[in-house]
C-alpha cells in the first residue's frame, strides 16, 4: 500500500469538495451559506483561489470541517 502526503494546500480543496458533497450541498448553496460567490467556491475546490481565514472558517462551520482536530472548526 501506498501512502501519499498532501499539503494542506492540495488536501484543502478535495476535503472541501467531499466535505459538501457528503452533505448534500451544491456549490450554489454552499457559496449562499458562507456568502460568497459561487464561482469562488468552484475556484477553491479547484484549488485555483485560496480563501481568506475569514471565508475558511465559515466554510469549516458549514461542512463540520475540524481545522484543529479538537472538534472545533
Amino acid at each position: 500500500t501506498r501512502h501519499y502526503t498532501l499539503s494542506l494546500h492540495d488536501a484543502l480543496p478535495i476535503l472541501i469538495r467531499e466535505k459538501r458533497k457528503e452533505k448534500g450541498l451544491s456549490q450554489e448553496r454552499l457559496a449562499k451559506l458562507v456568502q460568497v460567490s459561487q464561482p469562488f467556491i468552484a475556484e477553491i475546490e479547484s484549488g485555483r483561489k485560496k480563501p481568506s481565514v475569514d471565508v475558511l472558517m465559515r466554510i469549516c462551520a458549514v461542512l463540520d470541517i475540524s481545522l484543529f482536530g479538537n472538534g472545533e472548526p
